[in-house]
């Protein structure tokens, strides 16, 4: 079983946007699976803490991908998108600050176990209308 499905998202009028939630979504699920592993002895926690910074350096470039789309088409709702990342980054940066400092790495699991809920609601109510209007601004 995945932690969030393709389908569980809108699907997004800008390709690179699409692509890069794709990308995401495969990742957690692959964070789940190797964890999976590492509970049960099958897999090393070199290779979960591998794909966790893959994830984390995956979500930054994410949002500073869409934060400069936004930039550039002028979109009028910038302050409240980037606050909702800033918000999430947040959140992670400090789950990774546990985790690399303490070597908790329970406590990254648990927001990578929270992270599909915070995403289908942003990219259904955020990114699809941010999308819609870069999709139109990129058009004209």
């Amino acid at each position: 079983m995945a932690l969030v499905y393709i389908e569980q998202i809108e699907e997004m009028s800008v390709e690179q946007m699409q692509l890069t939630h794709e990308n995401e979504i495969k990742i957690l699920n692959e964070i789940e699976k190797l964890a999976f592993g590492v509970d049960r002895k099958t897999v090393e926690l070199s290779e979960l803490e591998k794909k966790l910074d893959e994830y984390i350096d995956h979500v930054h470039n994410h949002f500073a991908n869409e934060e400069r789309l936004m930039e550039e088409c002028d979109f009028p709702s910038y302050d409240m998108h980037k606050t909702a990342h800033d918000m999430f980054l947040s959140d992670l940066d400090s789950a990774v600050r546990q985790w690399k400092k303490f070597g908790d790495i329970k406590k990254i699991i648990n927001f990578v176990h929270k992270t599909p809920e915070w995403i289908v609601l942003h990219v259904n109510s955020v990114d699809a209308p941010t999308a819609n209007y870069l999709a139109k601004k990129m058009e004209g």
